[in-house]
């Protein structure tokens, strides 16, 4: 069996007649006649009843020729990756925030890269407001950042969005902590403990001001290494604030020596996780097929857990 009889069986299935079918190829009648015979001695039935007053498929030939369009689309899908993937160049440029790259991003940007060996990737993290403003200004191509849920409508309106993934946000402490065995976290028990944050803004900002008005916070420290701040958690120095997409990927809460426990916030537990673009700028073929992973990876990430 090839791929030329499948085409053979198409072609004829199609036109009505083999005739017809070798004329739109522009091979002999016998050369397809041939094939198809073998084709059917090979799977062991008959596709066609030939008649002179044409060809017509059989209950068995209708499968056949089902399989036979999906093969042959899978094939044509396998070329067309095969041909954009050689074809496709230039740069694409993205700014993260940082939660993309303590989980997903790394991976998808690998995947990617294996796709589209000539697509350039200049990546960079950086914050919330700053990914923001370097997208409308067409300074990157795609922005990776989150927003409080009750804040999306409040997005730049030069700007648009995507949801990919909605998190909660989570308090994590060392596992010898008392708040270990605790089944929620409220804001007034948190500010009874010194913090470790993430020294980026707008984040550190709202947890200062809006844990204020729960007590006098106490920052341990603040620091844009996550190793760090998991190892002073581990230790039982201090509790930190992130959520259940990042927990979920860390080998150190995996491991046990930090315990994730759900931080009570009502209407300000959830944070969306989107991507950026400019409504002024066209969506060229690196972003269109940039986005397809990104999307894709997410939806599987949202069907895993």
């Amino acid at each position: 069996m090839n791929l030329e009889q499948l085409e053979y069986v198409m072609e004829v299935a199609k036109q009505g007649t083999i005739s017809k079918a070798a004329e739109q190829l522009h091979i002999s009648h016998s050369a397809i006649s041939q094939s198809l015979s073998s084709l059917e001695s090979e799977l062991g039935l008959i596709i066609f009843k030939r008649s002179h007053s044409g060809t017509i498929c059989t209950e068995e030939g209708k499968k056949v020729l089902a399989l036979a369009y999906d093969i042959i689309n899978k094939v044509n899908e396998l070329k067309e990756l095969g041909y954009k993937a050689s074809m496709l160049k230039g740069t694409l440029k993205i700014a993260a925030s940082s939660i993309f790259f303590t989980t997903l991003l790394p991976e998808i940007l690998h995947s990617f890269k294996q796709a589209f060996p000539n697509v350039q990737l200049i990546i960079s993290e950086d914050d919330v407001v700053n990914i923001g403003r370097y997208v409308k200004n067409n300074e990157i191509d795609i922005g990776l950042t989150y927003v409080s849920s009750r804040d999306l409508k409040e997005i730049d309106p030069a700007l648009t969005y995507r949801l990919l993934f909605q998190t909660k946000f989570q308090v994590c402490v060392s596992k010898n902590s008392i708040l270990a065995d605790y089944k929620k976290i409220t804001p007034k028990e948190v500010v009874q403990h010194p913090l470790a944050l993430r020294n980026e803004n707008p984040g550190k900002n709202y947890w200062a001001n809006m844990l204020s008005n729960y007590g006098k916070v106490n920052v341990f420290l603040y620091s844009n290494n996550n190793d760090v701040i998991k190892n002073v958690i581990a230790n039982n120095l201090a509790i930190g604030i992130y959520t259940d997409f990042w927990v979920r990927q860390d080998p150190i809460i995996e491991k046990g020596d930090i315990v994730s426990i759900p931080f009570e916030l009502g209407k300000d537990s959830a944070l969306s996780l989107i991507y950026l673009l400019a409504k002024n700028k066209h969506v060229s073929l690196i972003e269109s097929e940039f986005l397809k992973f990104l999307k894709q990876r997410f939806e599987e990430y949202s069907l895993q857990i």
